[in-house]
């Protein structure tokens, strides 16, 4: 994994993806919920294949990371806990450390089951991008908008990886 927030296709990605008022829907068009996508500032191998990611408590938002071409699904599922981490450091998280209390809800809702100081403070209230993963997951490949150079991907037809660069052949390589 790496830090992706000075690399040119990363600041390209995020233009591309992060507009706000997007819409999408879970099950019907009149669940159509408004949001920003946001694009993970972190890089997971190559970094030239696309993941949608979304928790079932805050479906239809979602994230988008970047990760290594060679990943299959058993992959992916392998490093959830690793992605996810890494987006509660870059969004936060949107749960309650102490009790697991909800901090999307409201003040009030939250010291009914716990007075801690992160349920009890003040007029905080979690807000979209932060992560509430207590109830698990939906993912899914992505294809790169337009504007990248892409290639298809090997093994799944809804995505495509961003083109490898070409790597010279140095004179000592040569046949």
């Amino acid at each position: 994994m790496a830090d992706a927030t000075t690399d040119p296709i990363q600041a390209k990605l995020v233009k591309a993806i992060e507009r706000k008022d997007t819409t999408s829907y879970l099950w019907t068009k009149g669940d159509t919920k408004p949001f920003t996508p946001r694009v993970l500032p972190h890089v997971f191998g190559d970094g030239r294949a696309l993941l949608a990611l979304t928790t079932l408590n805050q479906r239809p938002a979602y994230w988008v990371i970047r990760i290594d071409s060679s990943w299959d699904d058993d992959e992916i599922h392998e490093q959830m806990d690793d992605l996810l981490t890494e987006l509660e450091e870059a969004f936060g998280r949107g749960r309650c450390g102490y009790s697991g209390n909800n901090l999307f809800w409201t003040k009030r809702e939250r010291i009914a089951a716990c007075q801690c100081e992160e349920c009890s403070d003040g007029r905080f209230r979690a807000r979209w991008p932060m992560v509430d993963d207590q109830d698990g997951r939906s993912w899914g490949w992505m294809k790169w908008p337009e504007g990248f150079d892409v290639e298809p991907h090997p093994m799944h037809r809804r995505a495509n990886l961003l083109r490898a660069p070409a790597i010279p052949i140095t004179s000592q390589e040569r046949p």
